[in-house]
């Protein structure tokens, strides 16, 4: 399992342009194909908000604890950054030569409009697991609506856009509320 999990994240670590958010897509992917949900990444998504570090580094560990315990962590978040140790360095004395290419540049626009698109897909696919208990589109019918977590996330929508409240506060009085219906 362990070579699984740092073969994983470091395909991740490669593969994964365009920072954290831009990895998600890629992260559920691998995510599914270790066994498991949405569920427990939609714990992650939440988990990353409260936790200071990078997406990809908290995500490895996540991932590696719920896999391997410990060494899964360690194994997973040591995967994840092999690959930033070894391009940063190397790009870093061609930046120049990079930033002159208009072929480059070129490509680099392209690939920002389709990350957003792959950001997109991860955000409804939470939604769906969230709000309607589903994975896939496919299966909405087998779904059940959380009238719960649809007032929770319209409520930290609205506050976050009127009042322009910190998605950390948002992220703590969801957690707040959801522990309240759990315990009530």
């Amino acid at each position: 399992m362990l070579i699984n999990l740092g073969w994983t994240f470091l395909k991740i670590g490669w593969l994964g342009f365009g920072g954290g958010y831009a990895m998600l897509s890629l992260i559920v992917a691998e995510m599914q194909q270790l066994g498991l949900t949405m569920t427990q990444y939609a714990d992650l998504t939440a988990l990353d908000l409260l936790i200071p570090g990078p997406i990809a580094i908290n995500s490895a560990t996540y991932i590696g604890q719920l896999c391997g315990g410990f060494s899964g962590a360690l194994v997973a978040t040591i995967a994840v950054c092999v690959p930033s140790v070894v391009i940063v360095p190397f790009f870093m004395k061609r930046e120049q030569t990079i930033r002159a290419d208009p072929y480059l540049d070129q490509m680099l626009k392209l690939v920002k409009i389709v990350l957003v698109g792959l950001i997109f897909a991860v955000a409804f696919s939470l939604l769906l697991t969230t709000i309607w208990g589903i994975d896939q589109v496919q299966s909405w019918r087998s779904g059940h609506l959380a009238p719960l977590n649809l007032v929770v996330m319209l409520g930290a929508l609205g506050l976050n856009l009127r009042y322009r409240i910190n998605p950390v506060w948002l992220t703590l009085l969801a957690g707040l509320i959801g522990w309240l219906s759990y315990y009530l």
